[in-house]
This record gives structure tokens, sequence and C-alpha cells, in this order.
């Protein structure tokens, strides 16, 4: 779930998720860090793909808002594509085009 940490202040030492990484290898066809926000990352790896997505569901922390979840960063996740069966929380599909959020987030280039 996403929006932990903007919800309850920034977390001084962020804990990788390099075992759950290493389940994706091979399978996932696309992975990036979900670290600047939903919004914004998710519309990075879409431009990136050349691709457009159907958000389905935005997975709330307990004590966030869906904002937060959406827009708030800090919460090193990570954000992937690939076949059904991977593990962990749905939230769309990829489709040819077309990105039904608004973009916020972190941008380190603004």
């Amino acid at each position: 779930p996403l929006g932990g940490a903007a919800a309850r202040g920034y977390r001084d030492v962020p804990e990788p998720r390099i075992a759950f990484g290493k389940k994706l290898r091979g399978r996932a066809t696309a992975c990036m860090d979900l670290s600047d926000g939903l919004s914004i990352d998710l519309k990075r790896l879409c431009e990136a793909s050349g691709v457009g997505v159907r958000l389905d569901t935005v997975p709330v922390a307990v004590g966030a808002t869906e904002d937060q979840a959406l827009h708030g960063g800090e919460d090193y996740e990570l954000l992937y594509t690939g076949p059904e069966g991977l593990p962990g929380i749905r939230i769309g599909d990829i489709v040819p085009s077309g990105f039904p959020l608004e973009v916020r987030g972190w941008d380190h280039f603004a």
C-alpha cells in the first residue's frame, strides 16, 4: 500500500525491495523504483515504454488518503509490468495509449 510516508512523514532509512525484485527478474517486462509518487512514476514508465494505462485500484496505506497514495513519495516500492500471476498488488492494465491521472510528485528536473 502507498501513501504511508506522505501521511506519517519521511522514513529516514528506506528498505530496498531487493528480494522481491529478484523474484521479478526474468518475469517482469518493465520495473522501476516507485519513490517520487505513483502518478509521476507510472507516467514515466508509460512514456518510456510507449504505452498507456487503465488504473483499476490504488492501494492506500492505513492512515493515508488516496491523494497521498497517488502523489506522495518516499514509499520506496517497485512499480512493474508483466503477465498475469506475478506477485504483488495489481493496480491496472497496460493499454495502447491514454493516461487517466493528474500527474504530481517529485520531479528532479523541474
